[in-house]
C-alpha cells in the first residue's frame, strides 16, 4: 500500500517521517513520533502539521510502519511546496 501525502490521518505515538519548512530545498526527512496534531483538517494536501516528542515541527510526508515507501523529495519555487 502506498501513502498518498495527506491522506492518512496521524495520530499521536504514530512514527513518521517529516519535513521541516528549512529543508523544503534539500528534501531533508527528520523521523519521530508524533506528540500533538497541529493540523485539524483530515486531509491535507502538503502533509499535516505535527508536533513531534523531540519538539521539531514539520508536514508528515511518511508513515515509518509504511512498507518501502519511496522517500519524497521536495523542490520551494515561487513560494509553493512542489512534490517531486
Amino acid at each position: 500500500m502506498t501513502y498518498e501525502v495527506g491522506s492518512r490521518f496521524p495520530k499521536p505515538g504514530d512514527k513518521v517521517r517529516v519535513i521541516q519548512k528549512k529543508d523544503y530545498s534539500s528534501g531533508k526527512l527528520t523521523e519521530g513520533v508524533v506528540k500533538e496534531v497541529l493540523t485539524s483538517q483530515k486531509f491535507h494536501a502538503r502533509g499535516h502539521k505535527v508536533r513531534l516528542t523531540s519538539g521539531i515541527i514539520g508536514r508528515v510526508q511518511e508513515f515509518a510502519d509504511t512498507e518501502n515507501a519511496p522517500e519524497a523529495s521536495f523542490t520551494y519555487e515561487s513560494g509553493e511546496d512542489t512534490l517531486v
